[in-house]
C-alpha cells in the first residue's frame, strides 16, 4: 500500500513513488519476499538456462493460473530483429508462454523433458524496448504428462497476444 501522501501508480506488480522515482524499498522486499520463483530459481528447473530462459519472476501459481513476467530493457533480441524498428519477436513470446506451462508443470510436480510440441498465437500489439515488463497470465490444464496452456500477454493494459501453448513432458523409460 503506498502511503496516503505520496502519490503512487501500480505498473503491473511494481509501484514507484512518482516523487522520488524509484521503487520504495519497503514494497520491493514485499514483493522479493512473496515471489513464487525468481529467475536464480527457475534456472534449477527444467527450463533453458542464461539468455533463452524468457521469464524472470513468478508471482503467482495456484490451481490452474500462473502469473509471471520477463524483463524488457536490454533484451537480447533488440540489436538482431529489425535493428531500426526493434520488437521481441514472436517466436520469443511464444516461447515464454511455453515456459510458463512449464513453470506450472514443475511446480505441479511433473518432471522430465518439456517439448513445447504445439503453439498458436494471436499478436495485436509489439512489445519495443521501451516497454518495462511482459505480463503473462497462464491458464493451465494437465491431461497425464501433457499441458495445455492458454496465455495472455500482455504490457500494463496493452494486450500483446494471446497464445495457445502445448507440452509434452518426456519422461525416462523404466
Amino acid at each position: 500500500m503506498c502511503p496516503q501522501q505520496i502519490a503512487c501508480h501500480s505498473i503491473g506488480y511494481w509501484q514507484y513513488d512518482r516523487q522520488s522515482d524509484f521503487l520504495t524499498e519497503n514494497f520491493v522486499a514485499t514483493l522479493l519476499e512473496n515471489l513464487a520463483y525468481d529467475r536464480r530459481r527457475l534456472e534449477t528447473t527444467f527450463l533453458p538456462i542464461g539468455q533463452m530462459l524468457q521469464i524472470d519472476r513468478v508471482f503467482e501459481i495456484t490451481n490452474g493460473l500462473l502469473v509471471c513476467e520477463m524483463d524488457i530493457p536490454g533484451h537480447w533480441t533488440f540489436p538482431m530483429h529489425f535493428p531500426n524498428d526493434p520488437i521481441i519477436p514472436g517466436t520469443v513470446l511464444m516461447e515464454a508462454a511455453g515456459q510458463a506451462v512449464g513453470i506450472w508443470a514443475w511446480h505441479a510436480g511433473a518432471r522430465g523433458k518439456p517439448r513445447l510440441v504445439k503453439t498458436s498465437a494471436k499478436f495485436e500489439s509489439p512489445v519495443v524496448p521501451t516497454d518495462q515488463t511482459v505480463r503473462l497470465t497462464a491458464s493451465v490444464r494437465q491431461k497425464k504428462n501433457v499441458f495445455f496452456g492458454r496465455v495472455q500477454v500482455s504490457v500494463l493494459e496493452r494486450k500483446v497476444a494471446d497464445v495457445e501453448a502445448t507440452l509434452i513432458i518426456c519422461t525416462a523409460r523404466r
